[in-house]
């Protein structure tokens, strides 16, 4: 269930970023960042993607948007910054010609994919996503690229649910997160009895 959209602010860019809460979404007590609110409306889109791209290091080639909502804005990101895009999707929404990474959790089910049409070794990659939860999307992201001969060291997220341990998780790939805002595991009492 979503409740009503609730206004976020981010310290790190000053940035104003609404969103609505998807209710025990994807567990039992973590509810979700829902930025679908915030990125319909073209001002707040770009304020975003213009966050998220000041932390783009300068070797990067390659965005990886990360099923469902880091596919849009990785696509906004290398069209601004004039890079290669790819979508990385769940196991079983890409069904012909790929290569898996499986990590079994919540997120993933049975895994991700990548095209085997993406060209990524030797090049450096960075994995884009809408929110940090646990980490394993992203991580298997890395995997996977890594395993494909590319270089993946930076994940970039909009929103990261504090307590998950993403963060830490993907510290231990050696991966560097940034998150423009993070939220709370459960949204504030107001916005759940709105």
């Amino acid at each position: 269930m979503i409740d009503q959209s609730q206004q976020a602010t981010t310290s790190d860019h000053d940035l104003d970023i609404p969103f609505r809460s998807w209710k025990n979404h994807p567990a039992a007590g973590v509810d979700f960042p829902d930025l679908s609110i915030a990125t319909s409306e073209a001002s707040r889109t770009r304020s975003v993607v213009d966050a998220l791209a000041s932390w783009i290091p300068a070797e990067i080639e390659v965005l990886a948007g990360l099923d469902i909502g880091g596919l849009g804005l990785a696509g906004a990101l290398a069209y601004r910054n004039g890079l290669g895009f790819i979508d990385i999707r769940k196991v079983d929404s890409l069904r012909n010609e790929v290569m898996r990474s499986i990590m079994a959790n919540y997120e993933l089910g049975e895994g991700v994919v990548i095209s085997k049409g993406a060209r990524l070794a030797g090049r450096s990659v960075a994995i884009v996503d809408d929110c940090l939860i646990s980490g394993g999307t992203a991580l298997a992201t890395a995997r996977l690229i890594r395993r494909l001969g590319g270089h993946c060291d930076t994940a970039h997220f909009v929103f990261e649910i504090e307590g998950m341990g993403g963060r830490e998780r993907l510290a231990q790939g050696g991966i560097r997160v940034e998150v423009l805002r993070t939220v709370p595991r459960t949204a504030p009492e107001a916005a759940e009895s709105a």
